[in-house]
């Protein structure tokens, strides 16, 4: 058996310019690699064989070799072809932004399905790598593009593979019916966390759940969605669903492998939009995840912009992100700044969505009184010779249900 090498891998960033290349940086770092120097190149035709020019080729592989670095990492997706070309002509393992983040993913998926969904994509972006490979694709070499499936035999058969993905995604058929039959006996509203990646939505749950999720100044801290219950002033229950975060250039892997765990989103009745102000980058990764965003859930939804982070933010630039967006929110999570305003903003869409009413229950549907309690605001409630009499400021769905029971005024 080989051994995994655990020495620290120096990489050389490759991509179209600076902007691009400091995220890509935060990947490497997250991955556990360190950057030793970073390479740009122009705009061009792509080149079928390389990727980039032959020439820049040339000057990759020679400044590679000054810096000794052992690492070479394309911000693009690469094709195998290009791939295997570039490793054969720089002499030194290649690979692309979709392996460092799919290598991220593996450290830090903990659920089966996490674990399920990440291996999934692993195994369909390694597939069509694995023609003409052979000798060099049966041994380990360690580092990034390495940890998950596979660790311990890389040299597997193509139809092994295929039926493994086949395996994989009938359990995440599984897990999908599962998931469905909790849903459909949920009765709270869902308002889900969405945001791009380290933008803090872990943190916010946990301050106003105390979930327990783990946070970290780090890209892809969490991966499993957590779903925690909060109890609203106007005393409706409301599920927060922490969701994995969205990122530029996403493997498209990993876009089908997490259909299930988005589907959070898709289902919600209201989306927090979690923006990290303090991000130079702030305003591209916003409308990243807007296009997912418009994507996944109905028009109809409610969507509120929450800026987290504003203690991180110069008081100019604080400003003129409250004219610029008026209707959102401002907030730092970590220091706890302007947190009720994410609850009394809940309250009030809540609130909008219920109102008052006074019901005779007779006691053959006393089972409703708990569910009333745990859906409304109860003002009064009195148990009388022929009936429960309650008086509550109740979901107009819930009400529908209650119609005949209704106290006519």
């Amino acid at each position: 058996m080989y051994q995994i090498q655990e020495m620290q891998e120096k990489a050389v960033l490759v991509g179209l310019n600076e902007g691009e290349l400091k995220e890509l940086q935060l990947l490497i770092e997250t991955a556990g690699a360190k950057t030793i120097l970073k390479m740009t190149y122009h705009d061009r035709k792509i080149d079928p064989a390389y990727y980039i020019g032959s020439g820049k080729v040339k000057e990759i592989k020679e400044a590679a070799e000054t810096v000794a670095a052992n690492l070479i990492v394309f911000d693009n997706e690469l094709s195998p072809v290009q791939q295997r070309n570039l490793e054969d002509k720089i002499e030194i393992k290649v690979i692309d932004r979709a392996q460092v983040i799919l290598d991220i993913f593996a450290r830090h998926a903990h659920s089966r399905e996490s674990k399920i969904q990440v291996e999934l994509a692993q195994l369909e972006y390694r597939l069509p790598r694995l023609q003409g490979r052979g000798i060099e694709m049966s041994r380990l070499a360690g580092g990034i593009g390495t940890r998950g499936p596979g660790e311990t035999k890389l040299e597997v058969d193509r139809r092994r593979i295929e039926k493994k993905i086949y395996r994989l995604k009938e359990n995440l058929k599984e897990i999908k019916a599962s998931r469905e039959v909790q849903r459909s006996s949920r009765q709270d509203p869902i308002a889900a966390l969405v945001g791009y990646t380290n933008a803090g939505k872990s943190t916010l749950m946990n301050k106003l759940t105390g979930a327990g999720s783990h946070t970290a100044d780090k890209l892809f801290a969490t991966l499993d969605s957590t779903m925690r219950q909060l109890q609203l002033p106007v005393g409706q229950n409301i599920i927060l669903s922490d969701t994995v975060g969205f990122i530029n250039k996403l493997p498209h892997q990993l876009i089908a492998s997490f259909r299930t765990t988005l589907e959070e989103v898709e289902n919600a009745d209201i989306i927090l939009h979690l923006i990290d102000a303090s991000n130079s980058e702030m305003e591209k990764n916003m409308r990243i995840v807007n296009k997912e965003i418009n994507e996944l859930v109905d028009p109809s939804c409610k969507i509120i912009k929450v800026f987290n982070k504003i203690d991180l933010v110069e008081q100019s630039k604080l400003n003129d992100l409250k004219i610029i967006y008026p209707d959102s929110l401002f907030i730092s999570a970590l220091k706890e700044i302007n947190i009720d305003t994410v609850i009394n903003k809940l309250n009030k869409i809540i609130s909008n969505e219920m109102i008052e009413m006074e019901i005779d229950l007779p006691y053959s549907e006393a089972k409703w009184v708990e569910k009333i309690h745990n859906t409304a605001k109860v003002y009064e409630e009195k148990y009388q010779k022929n009936n429960i009499y309650l008086k509550v400021l109740i979901p107009k769905k819930t009400a529908l249900k209650l119609k005949k029971y209704r106290r006519e005024s």
